[in-house]
C-alpha cells in the first residue's frame, strides 16, 4: 500500500492526473488499515504532496500535524520530520498568524536540534523561521531574504538531491522579495525556481 501511494505521487507530480492520483492515495489508506506505522507514511504523502492539489491547504494543515505527533509516538522520526517541515511551509505560504506560528517552528527547530539533529532539515526549517522573523520585522532578525537563503545553502540542498529543500527555500525567497517590494530580485529567483525542476524532468512546481 506505500507503494500504491508513491505510484499517486508520481500520477500527480510527473504526468499530472490529479484526479488519478487523488483516487489512488484513498485506496493505499483503505488497504492499510489500521497499521498505523504504515498509515503515517501513506498520509504524510497523501495530506503533504497530493492533497494540495485538489483541497484547499487549510484543510490539509490538521491532519498533517496529526501525522507528525503520530509518527513520532511509533518512533517514525524521518516521517515525523518530514510531516512537520512540510506543515509548516504549508502553515507558512496560507497565512497563519506569524505571532504563534513562530513559536510553533521554533519547538519543531529545537527538537530537531536537540534529538534528531538533521543538518538539511534545520537548514530548510531556519530558513523559514529568518522569514517569519522578517516579515514580522524583528530587528535582531535578519533583514534581507539573502542574509538567511544563502546560494551556499541551496547548493548544499541541490548536491544532497533534495529537491524539496531547495523548492522551499527559493519560494520563501520569491514570497519575501514580492512583500518587501524587491523587485530586481524576483525574476531571477522565479527563473532559478523553474529550472530546479527542468532538472527533475517533468516534475511540478507546487508554488508557482
Amino acid at each position: 500500500c506505500v507503494g500504491l501511494a508513491s505510484l499517486a505521487l508520481s500520477l500527480v507530480t510527473v504526468f499530472s492526473d490529479f484526479s488519478e492520483g487523488y483516487s489512488m492515495v484513498k485506496t493505499s489508506m483503505s488497504i492499510a488499515g489500521s497499521d498505523k506505522r504504515v498509515l503515517c507514511g501513506i498520509m504524510t504523502i497523501r495530506y503533504a504532496l497530493i492533497n494540495i492539489w485538489k483541497e484547499p491547504i487549510q484543510a490539509i494543515l490538521p491532519q498533517l500535524k496529526d501525522v507528525y505527533n503520530m509518527s513520532l509516538k511509533y518512533g517514525l522520526i524521518d516521517n515525523a520530520l518530514a510531516s512537520g517541515m512540510l506543515h509548516a511551509y504549508r502553515a507558512f505560504f496560507t497565512g497563519s498568524l506569524l505571532k504563534p506560528f513562530s513559536k510553533e517552528v521554533a519547538l519543531f527547530m529545537r527538537n530537531n536540534s536537540e534529538r534528531h539533529k538533521r543538518r538539511l532539515m534545520h537548514l530548510s526549517v531556519l530558513s523559514l523561521s529568518n522569514g517569519i522573523s522578517c516579515l514580522r520585522g524583528n530587528s535582531s532578525g535578519p533583514q534581507y531574504v539573502d542574509e538567511f537563503i544563502t546560494e551556499e545553502h541551496l547548493a548544499e540542498a541541490l548536491r544532497n538531491k533534495e529537491t524539496t529543500f531547495c523548492e522551499c527555500m527559493l519560494a520563501i525567497k520569491l514570497m519575501c522579495s514580492c512583500i518587501f517590494r524587491r523587485l530586481d530580485e524576483i525574476k531571477p529567483i522565479a527563473r532559478q525556481y523553474l529550472e530546479l525542476f527542468e532538472r527533475q524532468g517533468s516534475a511540478s512546481a507546487q508554488f508557482i
